[in-house]
């Protein structure tokens, strides 16, 4: 994910915002449940048309924007909030599944944290709410980080029993997948759209 936007392992050009406007603090599942009900209420969820682009929506949704975006613009988003309430961006990270609309064959992007009882949460995921990660049905493919978003790591199994380690070494990019690249473009929801 070596895009051309701000480091999403920090919060520092939104802190102040972040604050005033009076986001939640903290770190916990409660905090991401927060974080994660008001992305929902301020983004308005529209695939990409062509290429799909990863776009951190953080600002507009601070400022009370009403944010469009897909899952990947809504993980990154809700990721780096997260680190806004005080969360250490190298217990945050984004993790590519198989996409839950399994007829699709295509990829789909969320958000996880690690507890500090080390128990791993997905959040910011168009499927569902915040959850466990055992409750994910869907087969995990690579992860990253949020303090390091440059190196990703292929997943083995669907349970991934220490996501953060892999027999596959670390990428500069997501690595192409056995029958071609990744497409990034399955990110159906299942709530009702703002103005709806």
């Amino acid at each position: 994910m070596a895009r051309t936007h701000p480091n999403v392992g920090s919060c520092v050009a939104y802190q102040d915002a972040y604050l005033a406007a009076g986001w939640p603090r903290g770190a916990t599942i409660d905090t991401i449940k927060q974080i994660d009900s008001l992305v929902r209420k301020r983004m308005v969820l529209r695939n990409d048309v062509g290429t799909d682009v990863w776009t951190p929506l953080t600002e507009a949704l601070i400022a009370g924007k009403r944010a469009v975006g897909d899952c990947d613009d809504m993980s990154i988003s809700n990721a780096q909030l997260a680190v806004c309430a005080g969360m250490p961006a190298d217990r945050l990270g984004l993790l590519i599944t198989a996409s839950p609309n399994s007829a699709s064959g295509e990829l789909h992007m969320l958000a996880f944290y690690k507890d500090p009882t080390d128990q791993t949460w997905v959040f910011g995921d168009t499927f569902g709410r915040p959850r466990a990660l055992s409750r994910v049905s869907q087969r995990l493919i690579f992860m990253a980080y949020l303090n390091d978003i440059t190196r990703w790591y292929g997943l083995l199994g669907r349970d991934a029993p220490s996501l953060g380690t892999s027999d596959i070494p670390a990428t500069s990019a997501i690595p192409p997948l056995i029958n071609g690249e990744p497409a990034f473009a399955s990110c159906n929801f299942d709530w009702e759209q703002p103005g709806q």
